[in-house]
């Protein structure tokens, strides 16, 4: 949530963010960061969660020191976790950045 959090602040130069939390249903909650930033190209979209990747475009994006890892490692954690993670986003308008993640807590018994 810091990375998604700090990723909005980070590209919303002046607007709004919001940070939510609800059940989806018996089985699964969910959280979303949405901000009225920069937003992110739809063929970026296909391409935020690879590590390394950034969409420099923006003069936000440029001149940040960002790595292009945050969002491959919170998109690796949430598989890990047996969830998923959603964008949705247009340029000029912002980003919803949405993760779904089981209630339940799945359990390995390794002996």
């Amino acid at each position: 949530m810091i990375n998604l959090l700090s990723n909005a602040i980070r590209y919303t130069e002046s607007g709004s963010i919001h940070l939510e939390c609800w059940t989806v249903s018996q089985q699964q909650w969910a959280i979303s960061v949405t901000d009225s930033g920069i937003g992110i190209s739809l063929d970026a979209q296909a391409q935020i969660f690879n590590p390394y990747f950034r969409e420099v475009t923006a003069p936000q994006v440029q001149s940040s020191d960002g790595t292009g890892l945050g969002l491959a490692i919170v998109s690796r954690l949430v598989q890990l976790m047996d969830g998923e993670i959603k964008v949705d986003s247009q340029l000029g308008k912002g980003s919803t950045f949405t993760v779904i993640l089981p209630l339940e807590a799945l359990t390995y018994n390794y002996g």
